[in-house]
């Protein structure tokens, strides 16, 4: 037994030295006591630079990614154990490691903490086994990338929160919606629930608690205002899905969208509808309505899909998902840009292309894309074909590198207009079924598609069609 041995130090030594596991042995105080020699490897270190020193020290954060080592959560973990006495798995954490020539070197972990105890009863030691998870993150990087642009144009915040020791990861929207500004709130949810209107808490605190004996992959979904610091009241709603861990521990993750506009848009019908002649004088409010709704409810599809493709594993399936979503993601678009606009019957193109472009391919890829457009409006029966047929021919080179887009529309002729696109990209062709799709939306718009007509580089395409019904 690991406290037995506690009067000779070498033995740590001899007992570690072997092992082909990375582990890392510490006090009741986080202080290093050993480490396995796999473990030193693991991280580049050697035993006189960490043993006798704080992990935290040992380990110091990454100065120049400030915010984004996760010493809070980890620290958390080992004293959660500590106070327990239970082993504790964390999800993935960034933690990057020293370098001998100096700077840092990104790293990222999944962290197993285990107790020794004592005969009396008490935590002796915590035994730390770090999982390099670093080439997993990294090949998903891209598909990261997409869901935070996802949530983005969906104006969804993610959220990921652990019940068993309050540690709160989220996004940077999710602190902006309860009123926190950046890291002002910390590691734990406490906070947060403090943010909680007094007549909801108690529903979301009997629903965490149902949480904590629900099976893997449950699904949760509820509802609450919050009350923010100027006195305002935010309506939001969360939908999330129950993970359970190799250890049994309870994460649950998922969305949280602001649904405040929902609710004051629900208590000006209400009141406009006390009779036909309002209702009447109130249309557009009512399409507005629709046109939120709509995109309401294809933004929930949307998350959804992307909490049914955390349980994939095969790349062809989850890029199936992924360009399903992109489709969906597309149509949101044109109802977004309805509900936000004045008119809720018509898209202005030249700003919903220039969005558009950029959900698909990301915002850190903006120079590359040039948007030019005359000052036209389509209706929704025509804006929502012409926006898929521009994800179809986008979303091939958002999922390779890629050098330039151009896309124009124009007036070529009194109300036929002129879709092209040209892109420089070596995996720049729609698939087969992305083909199929732009035929279909073409042909509902009554319009003419050619590919491979580029002038400059290397795939072109381009749509006719009539800005007008046929």
């Amino acid at each position: 037994m690991l406290s037995q041995m506690s009067k000779e130090a070498t033995n740590y030594a001899a007992i570690l030295a072997g092992m082909p596991q990375p582990y890392l042995i510490l006090d009741p105080r986080l202080t290093i006591v050993a480490a396995s020699d796999r473990y030193l490897a693991l991280t580049s270190r050697t035993r006189d630079n960490l043993v006798g020193r704080h992990i935290l020290e040992a380990f110091p954060a990454n100065p120049e990614e400030s915010g984004s080592v996760e010493q809070g959560p980890l620290e958390i973990s080992l004293r959660h154990v500590l106070a327990t006495g239970r082993p504790h798995e964390m999800s993935v954490i960034r933690y990057d490691i020293p370098n001998k020539e100096g700077g840092f070197r990104q790293k990222f972990w999944t962290p197993v903490h285990t107790p020794v105890v004592g005969a009396d009863g008490r935590v002796e030691y915590i035994i730390q086994n770090p999982v390099d998870v670093t080439e997993r993150v990294t090949k998903n990087r891209e598909a990261d990338a997409r869901l935070r642009v996802a949530l983005h144009a969906a104006d969804l915040a993610s959220w990921e929160y652990e019940p068993e020791t309050d540690i709160w990861r989220r996004s940077s929207a999710v602190d902006e919606m309860f009123g926190f500004g950046p890291g002002e709130a910390g590691h734990f949810a406490a906070p947060f629930f403090a943010r909680m209107h007094p007549d909801d808490l108690t529903h979301v605190e009997r629903e965490m608690r149902n949480v904590a004996a629900s099976p893997d992959q449950t699904t949760i979904h509820f509802d609450y205002r919050i009350l923010l610091p100027s006195g305002d009241v935010r309506h939001v709603t969360s939908r999330g899905e129950v993970l359970r861990t190799s250890t049994g521990t309870v994460r649950t993750v998922g969305v949280l969208m602001d649904m405040t506009a929902d609710r004051l848009r629900e208590a000006e019908l209400a009141a406009s509808v006390s009779n036909q002649k309002e209702l009447l004088e109130q249309k557009d409010l009512l399409l507005a309505e629709v046109n939120h709704r709509v995109k309401n409810t294809l933004q929930l599809v949307v998350s959804t899909l992307r909490l049914q493709a955390r349980r994939l594993h095969f790349p062809v399936t989850i890029d199936a998902f992924e360009e399903a979503i992109s489709r969906v993601r597309a149509i949101i678009s044109v109802h977004e840009r309805l509900y936000r606009s004045g008119n809720s019957l018509t898209v202005d193109m030249a700003g919903h292309l220039r969005k558009l472009c950029l959900d698909i391919v990301g915002e850190t890829s903006a120079e590359k894309v040039t948007v030019e457009a005359d000052a036209l409006e389509l209706p929704t029966e025509r804006a929502i074909p012409v926006s898929i047929i521009v994800n179809e021919l986008l979303s091939v080179v958002a999922r390779h590198a890629f050098d330039r887009i151009h896309l124009s529309l124009k007036h070529i002729a009194e109300d036929l207009l002129e879709l092209h696109v040209e892109i420089n990209g070596k995996q720049s062709r729609p698939d087969e079924l992305g083909t199929k799709i732009i035929a279909t939306m073409a042909a509902q718009i009554g319009g003419t598609f050619e590919d491979g007509s580029a002038t400059g580089g290397d795939y072109g395409a381009t749509l006719t069609f009539r800005a007008g019904e046929c």
